[in-house]
């Protein structure tokens, strides 16, 4: 048999480990600096672009699981830095937006995540920058195709 598979030259593995790499490195940032995990950052994001949303929403927005957005969004209200509308059609859901303190957090991180993402893209020039891009989004487009066969 001549089907040989190495992970190196497997995209899916190589994506899957590269974003796992990305996401422990900026883990130190959230975590040393602001005292958040990734999941919390992720669903503060989400609220900081979106405003308010369902924890469903989070999890869609973010491609995290309901279990770690539901984990994310108690750990946040409880530091004080998500409000809770209850939802009038479904009493186990609700409404979340960010508190004063939750934006704060928001705009203190955002330049030290910016600065990291700069960082990290350094050696790729603009163009291939956005080539990059452009070919995440094509992917992006395929694979949504191909889970909908």
């Amino acid at each position: 048999m001549d089907d040989k598979l190495s992970l190196q030259q497997f995209l899916p593995y190589r994506c899957n480990s590269l974003a796992q790499r990305i996401s422990v490195s900026l883990s130190r940032i959230y975590v040393r600096q602001f005292g958040i995990t990734v999941p919390e950052w992720r669903a503060l994001v989400a609220l900081a672009e979106y405003g308010e949303l369902q924890s469903k929403q989070i999890a869609a927005h973010t491609s995290m699981d309901k279990v770690r957005v539901s984990r994310a969004v108690a750990i946040m209200t409880e530091k004080g830095l998500l409000n809770r509308r209850p939802c009038d059609r479904d009493s186990r859901a609700a409404f979340l937006t960010l508190t004063e303190a939750g934006l704060e957090l928001y705009r203190r991180i955002v330049p030290e995540a910016l600065d990291w993402e700069e960082r990290l893209l350094a050696p790729l020039s603009e163009q291939e920058q956005a080539t990059l891009f452009g070919l995440l989004d094509k992917l992006d487009t395929r694979l949504a195709e191909l889970s909908s066969d």
